[in-house]
């Protein structure tokens, strides 16, 4: 009885298993039967018809079959959504990583495409001419230097005489400038002349010593003092030469290096009338003089300079430029006596050299009309300051100069007196309105 009881259990038992039977099929070609009793993402347990465990790596499965049972129906359907799950995800990242390189491209070129935008708008080859009208104040104050040397006179001679104008050589100017400006790329040419005229008054005195000369008092020497009065014209005129170049050109604003070359001219004409008693011995202080000054300065500027568009229509430009200069300049009067017998005409000049050394300051402001054509306003102020180098004064042009003070001032007043007392200025400011025109190549 017991042997056909162990029969039927090994029977039975054969059957079960045979039921519940899964096969593993690994990618080497090798099979395992058994029973699957444990499972997750990664690896499947099996224990097979001897008892033994194995566990399989999922990446080594190639194949399960599954016999019945709720284990072998969860394996089989789980399987199948990791791996989906897995491709899914491996699909974002890979199109994530796409995006964001197609995103970096596209900044890079339109990076590139904006740079080469701005090299195309800064490359420039054009010619300008402009003309502008305008009003302002100048002043050549080469007064002082005169004034000093019949100072001296006064100081060293028995005869001589002192003169202080109230009203400087300073005058409400009316002004023109004409100007062409050449660009090509980084380099600028620019050539300005500007003009100014204007009219002055004069008011002062004047003090006269008559004597008998020779650098020592005499008892019949008589002073006086005279009014004066009168008016005069100047004349400025100014050509600056300059070269620009821009380190990094710019559309929007653009920078220059400006260096070039300067002149200056001026010219100074003036109908002094000094009126005034007639002294106890009877002579008549009274004369009229004739004046004419000339200045001729010439050097170079270096600065800085800079052009700024904006809204597409309007252009603000700058210059700041140091001025060094140098040049010579004199002093011709004509002076006649009035009620003279006999009548009475005296000649003399001063001629002296100046180191001018100085600042300009120029202002522009450009909108466009249409085309080519614009409209500006510009302002400028140019001050220079002149240091006398050396000097000489002549008496009776042709004639030489025989008075002993006279000769003592022309070997020593120009270096040791004048530069004491006084040096002069050239100053130029004006406001300016005019037009451009633009010739594009």
């Amino acid at each position: 009885m017991k042997k056909i009881i162990s029969l039927l259990f090994s029977v039975f038992l054969f059957v079960n298993l045979s039921l519940r039977s899964e096969t593993i099929q690994l990618k080497s070609g090798e099979k395992f039967e058994g029973s699957i009793i444990d499972q997750d993402k990664d690896s499947v347990t099996i224990k097979l018809a001897n008892g033994n465990t194995k566990v399989f790596p999922k990446s080594a499965v190639q194949k399960v079959s599954y016999g019945k049972g709720p284990e072998s129906s969860a394996l089989k359907k789980e399987s199948p959504i990791l791996e989906k799950e897995k491709k899914i995800k491996e699909e974002k990242e890979l199109a994530e990583k796409q995006k964001q390189e197609e995103e970096k491209l596209k900044a890079k070129e339109e990076k590139l495409k904006n740079r080469e935008e701005q090299l195309s708008k800064s490359k420039r080859h054009y010619l300008e001419g402009s003309f502008g009208v305008g009003s302002g104040e100048s002043q050549s104050e080469l007064r002082p230097f005169f004034q000093t040397i019949q100072y001296a006179g006064l100081l060293f001679s028995s005869g001589g005489q002192a003169e202080l104008q109230s009203t400087p050589y300073k005058s409400k100017n009316q002004s023109t400038t004409a100007r062409l400006f050449y660009a090509w790329n980084r380099f600028t040419i620019e050539i300005r002349g500007t003009e100014a005229k204007g009219n002055l008054d004069v008011g002062g005195f004047q003090t006269l010593s008559f004597g008998s000369g020779g650098g020592s008092s005499s008892s019949s020497s008589e002073k006086t003092t005279n009014v004066l009065l009168g008016n005069g014209e100047t004349k400025f005129q100014k050509v600056s030469s300059r070269i620009g170049f821009s380190p990094y050109p710019h559309p929007v604003l653009d920078l220059q290096i400006l260096g070039g070359l300067e002149r200056i001219w001026t010219k100074t004409s003036q109908e002094v009338d000094s009126l005034g008693g007639i002294t106890a011995t009877g002579i008549n202080p009274s004369r009229v003089s004739y004046r004419e000054t000339n200045s001729a300065l010439r050097g170079y500027s270096l600065g800085l300079g800079f052009e700024w568009n904006f809204w597409e229509r309007f252009t603000l430009q700058g210059q700041i430029l140091h001025l060094d200069m140098q040049g010579p300049s004199s002093l011709r009067s004509d002076e006649f006596r009035l009620n003279a017998i006999p009548f009475r005409y005296n000649q003399y000049g001063l001629d002296y050299q100046w180191k001018s050394t100085g600042t300009e300051v120029n202002v522009k402001f450009t909108t466009k009309i249409k085309g080519d054509l614009s409209l500006f306003v510009e302002t400028s102020n140019m001050t220079l300051n002149n240091k006398l180098q050396s000097g000489y004064i002549t008496e009776n042009e042709g004639g030489g100069n025989t008075d002993p003070s006279q000769i003592l001032l022309r070997f020593y007043g120009p270096q040791i007196l004048i530069p004491i007392l006084h040096d002069s200025k050239t100053v130029l400011t004006y406001v300016q309105v005019g037009a451009n025109y633009r010739f594009n190549f």
